[in-house]
């Protein structure tokens, strides 16, 4: 499908904005659309808290939520909610990124990163975290390759890579993953993109986090002596999160198909980010519709 216009949907999102806070995942579109509005975006231009670690300079026509809202947004699509996360999005709500930082202490940069072995990792772990999350009723997950291979930059202490995944229905979804290193630990950022709008959407990202930055005293450079130090290396942060940035699909489950959904007579289409949401929606729209944890911090 191809994706509709920004101007469009933003407008679409203007017009159903409301005021109720909410509490539960939503009984209908309309609803899900009203509560989403209602939830306390900052809008750019504007510099945002990622906790007290750093900020991040939002450009024009990127959103942003502060933990207390990404919490109620992870309820209205149908998840467990998570006390540190914070959500960056574009006006259009075409992809969706979560920064979450994890105080693992500081993480050597000095591995050697083997795709070939840590993906054979991955597939290993895959069955036993794909039994826990049906036993809980969630899709299963299932990494079909690298779409990009991680990869570490140096200058910039980022570790980045991209994997294709499918769900149990076949639905095919992108997670592209990147850990920014700092003094105590490290910045995750998740983009979830559909396969055929990545290209554009990872440009938008990478347009975001180049507005990142840890605040002087937090970053990788300011490691002192006597330093919290992580008990791994770059290789465990992806065989720890490759998956389970997976799980994060679920953050931004059915969102733009709602909208699709709602108003198709408008759109030509929109862009499908996740899987797992969708099947709440069955009766609504007859449509149906994360891996292994991160490494301890």
């Amino acid at each position: 499908m191809k994706m509709a216009s920004v101007a469009v949907l933003a407008a679409f999102f203007t017009s159903v904005a409301g005021a109720q806070t909410p509490t539960a995942a939503p009984s209908s579109a309309e609803e899900m659309l009203r509560q989403v509005n209602a939830l306390h975006w900052v809008h750019g231009p504007a510099t945002v808290p990622i906790g007290d670690q750093a900020t991040i300079r939002l450009p024009k026509g990127l959103r942003y939520l502060s933990p207390g809202d990404t919490k109620k947004f992870l309820t209205l699509n149908g998840n467990p909610p998570d006390d540190n996360d914070y959500t960056i999005a574009p006006e259009s709500i075409s992809w969706f990124s979560i920064l979450e930082f994890q105080p693992m202490g500081y993480v050597s940069d000095k591995d050697k990163v083997d795709p070939d072995a840590l993906f054979k990792q991955i597939k290993a772990d895959e069955g036993p975290s794909n039994e826990q999350r049906k036993a809980i009723g969630e899709s299963g997950l299932y990494v079909d390759r690298w779409l990009s291979p991680p990869h570490y930059e140096a200058a910039s202490h980022n570790l980045e890579w991209g994997t294709v995944m499918h769900t149990d229905s076949g639905e095919q979804i992108i997670n592209y993953t990147s850990r920014i290193l700092g003094r105590e630990g490290v910045m995750k950022a998740i983009l979830v993109s559909d396969p055929k709008a990545f290209p554009a959407d990872l440009s938008q990202y990478r347009v975001a986090l180049a507005g990142f930055g840890y605040l002087p005293d937090k970053r990788y450079e300011a490691h002192q002596s006597g330093d919290k130090l992580a008990e791994y290396g770059l290789g465990a942060l992806v065989a720890g999160g490759a998956a389970a940035a997976a799980a994060k699909t679920g953050l931004f489950a059915g969102l733009l198909k709602l909208l699709l959904a709602f108003i198709k007579p408008l759109l030509v289409g929109v862009v499908a980010l996740g899987a797992a949401f969708r099947s709440k929606l069955t009766g609504l729209f007859r449509r149906r519709a994360d891996g292994p944890a991160d490494p301890p911090a």
